[in-house]
């Protein structure tokens, strides 16, 4: 009687590096995703105590060989659940922040889909903190996200940078 392995519970991954902080998964039908860590110092503007540990959080697909658009697939979620995890394990005062992509017109389905994914990541050691930005002319919703440990020092600041970048967007600063 052979030994049957079990389900797969997530995909693996390979941390490549680099300046953008990228990891990389291939799924069953061989598309390859592409989780990257942006540093983006700037944010919160110059001055602001943990610039350095600014991060944009892109999630991309790098080759699909099946030109087609990617299909549910439950193991995703969890990968991008570890591999936030793992990031975060790396620098545990990470502020985090997603920007869903909005040039296809297809930003709502992006950010249900990140819910999902943070679903997964969603521990009680981390805050997030959304926010959404409206443009009456082109009429897309811009969605935001900010993730960070709850352990962070520095906490109260990053909440409050955040909330500050979010009202000087709507105002157009």
């Amino acid at each position: 009687m052979s030994e049957e392995e079990p389900p797969l519970s997530r995909y693996n991954f390979d941390f490549a590096g680099g300046i953008q902080n990228s990891y990389l998964f291939v799924t069953q039908k061989q598309i390859i995703y592409e989780i990257l860590f942006k540093p983006t110092p700037y944010l919160f503007g110059e001055g602001f105590v943990l610039s350095d540990e600014i991060v944009e959080l892109v999630i991309k697909v790098a080759d699909n060989p099946t030109d087609r658009r990617p299909s549910l697939d439950v193991l995703i979620a969890p990968t991008v659940a570890a591999i936030i995890k793992d990031f975060y394990e790396k620098s545990s005062l990470t502020i985090t922040i997603f920007i869903c992509d909005t040039a296809d017109r297809r930003h709502e389905a992006r950010w249900r889909k990140f819910n999902r994914w943070y679903e997964h990541f969603a521990a009680s050691d981390y805050i997030r903190i959304d926010d959404s930005l409206r443009d009456k002319k082109e009429e897309v919703l811009y969605h935001w996200a900010l993730i960070a440990k709850n352990n962070n020092p520095y906490l109260r600041e990053v909440g409050l940078a955040f909330l500050d970048l979010m009202a000087d967007l709507r105002i157009g600063k």
